[in-house]
């Protein structure tokens, strides 16, 4: 008996979504750990990775509709994470780029955006692998 053939990895996307509230924020935190494992992240690199979600989320959620859902694109490549959180919006707000949340997102992810497009609202978070150090 052979080993298993891993899948690949590279190119695949997963897209996720749910109500627009922080109950379901877990899921897309849990979905980000289990998707960065299969991209051969770190266990502290999955770790940064599920709290910058929860932290994207927490970003967006404010802006949301009543009747927006929260929804997630991961796409996956070997030793890299690009998670993209989007809720539908009436106002032309952003997040708040130097309050204490950003300042958080952007030690944790290797890459933050953030994307106002007509009445969508998108923060991209990329978690990438660091090189082992020599």
């Amino acid at each position: 008996m052979s080993a298993p053939v891993p899948s690949r990895v590279d190119g695949d996307i997963v897209e996720v979504g749910a109500p627009a509230d922080v109950a379901y924020v877990s899921t897309l935190r849990l979905t980000a750990a289990s998707l960065a494992a299969r991209c051969e992240l770190t266990i502290d690199d999955i770790e940064d990775l599920r709290l910058a979600v929860d932290e994207a989320c927490s970003l967006l959620l404010p802006h949301a509709t009543a009747d927006s859902r929260l929804t997630a694109r991961f796409e996956l490549a070997t030793g890299r994470l690009c998670v993209s959180t989007s809720v539908s919006t009436r106002d032309e707000s952003e997040p708040d780029r130097d309050g204490f949340g950003w300042t958080v997102l952007g030690a944790l992810a290797s890459e933050v955006d953030v994307v106002k497009n007509h009445d969508q609202l998108t923060i991209s978070v990329v978690k990438a692998r660091e090189a082992a150090q020599a």
